[in-house]
């Protein structure tokens, strides 16, 4: 497959300027801009709803793209998370968007789907998973998110991420964009998401999905195995497809080898 790159893409301004709006009762923000069909990103485990830069301008020229910080607050569940997507779809005065979510995000758009069938147009998930596999490992990892001081724990998250964007070719600059986002991330918040991932399972509900659904996945992630995860959700689905990505790893949306809005075609 040959993925077009962003860097023409990039050079060319999405047709309308960003609009910010709160919704007090669920105490959660969101952004819109863009016109066309709605589109709702969720993001990964950083939760700050920062990280789709690199695509958003490209995505933007076909979609309304709504980007928001997750919750950070409070024993939240993913019937919360879900909930503020239907509220934010609602609010904006529509019945359906198109959903999608990228690792973390991959797991509330599952969930998503299956709480509020009626609202998915269509489903995306990237670099995802239906059960975190190494359940001892991301049980541990949730323990120390809870038990120390978050100062201590998130180094060790920077340095893979690290790893990972220099392997997928993210530009000095984008990493010092990546830097400044997850400065905000709150450490309730986070620990809270790797509980989440610690509980999760919705693998033997993945045939009640019935939404149109396209699963991507990176070669050469090394964070979970992506390809083979997307390979097997979509075979228990009545109609999903999967689309890898030569050469890639979890952070491609933060490079310039990959274009989504092509993908989404």
């Amino acid at each position: 497959m040959v993925i077009a790159s962003l860097e023409e893409n990039e050079s060319r301004p999405a047709l309308s300027a960003r609009v910010e709006r709160t919704l007090p009762t669920r105490g959660i923000s969101y952004r819109i801009e863009g016109s066309g069909p709605l589109l709702v990103n969720i993001c990964g485990l950083d939760g700050t709803g920062q990280l789709l830069f690199k695509q958003i301008g490209a995505l933007a020229r076909s979609y309304r793209v709504v980007t928001f910080r997750l919750r950070d607050h409070g024993k939240f569940d993913y019937t919360d998370l879900t909930n503020d997507i239907a509220a934010i779809i609602e609010d904006l005065g529509e019945r359906c968007a198109v959903i999608m979510g990228e690792s973390f995000g991959g797991t509330v758009a599952l969930s998503f789907a299956l709480q509020h069938p009626e609202k998915v147009a269509r489903l995306i998930v990237i670099n995802s998973f239906p059960r975190f596999r190494q359940r001892a490992r991301i049980r541990l990892a949730a323990w120390f998110a809870e038990t120390l001081p978050f100062p201590a724990i998130f180094p060790a998250r920077l340095l893979s991420t690290a790893l990972g964007m220099f392997l997928d070719g993210v530009s000095v600059s984008d990493r010092k964009r990546f830097y400044e986002a997850v400065r905000t991330v709150e450490g309730d918040g986070y620990a809270r998401r790797l509980r989440l991932i610690s509980e999760f399972d919705v693998e033997a509900r993945l045939a009640e999905i019935k939404a149109p659904t396209l699963f991507i996945a990176a070669e050469k992630d090394l964070l979970i195995p992506s390809v083979k995860e997307a390979r097997l959700m979509a075979a228990r689905m009545p109609n999903a497809t999967v689309k890898t990505i030569p050469g890639a790893g979890h952070a491609c949306l933060m490079g310039n080898r990959v274009c989504l809005a092509d993908l989404l075609e």
